[in-house]
């Protein structure tokens, strides 16, 4: 068995040189090269939306183009709600792959009349913002635990 692979779109080197046998009846045609299947966008927004399907907590890391880079889930199984959304943005974060780790640039709770209570217990450090809305933001005990950035905005959705 000959096998003859080709990367660059063209005859590979084997056509040229058929050794005595019939030439080949066409040049073999490869996928140019680089080439990738993963998602591409174009925004610098990258945000970690947790939302309540059924019984379970659904976290997506989604550009601001829409592209979702990372998805986890992760049952209620009822418990204090903040515990489960804690731990699917945690397997969200985990899920991207090198620097987009670390490119989260806020986070947005959707999980109904339990929101509140959500982000008081996992983020205890509101602060005041300009216009006098209470703002939170992850600190540093957030970022040990999910690895994103102490100081990223959190929103209730």
């Amino acid at each position: 068995m000959d096998l003859k692979f080709t990367f660059n779109g063209g005859p590979n080197d084997g056509d040229a040189h058929d050794h005595g046998r019939e030439s080949a009846a066409a040049p073999a045609q490869g996928i140019p090269l680089p080439f990738t299947t993963a998602p591409s966008s174009t925004s610098s927004v990258l945000e970690i939306q947790v939302r309540r399907e059924a019984d379970d907590i659904i976290a997506e890391a989604v550009s601001g183009d829409g592209v979702t880079y990372a998805r986890a889930q992760v049952p209620e199984a009822g418990t204090a709600l903040a515990a489960p959304v804690r731990s699917a943005i945690s397997r969200a974060v985990a899920e991207l792959e090198g620097p987009l780790s670390e490119a989260v640039t806020g986070i947005t709770i959707t999980v109904g009349a339990e929101g509140p209570d959500v982000i008081a217990t996992l983020f205890p450090t509101a602060r005041e913002a300009e216009n006098g809305a209470v703002a939170f933001v992850t600190d540093d005990a957030f970022q040990r635990r999910t690895g994103i950035s102490a100081g990223t905005p959190v929103s209730l959705g």
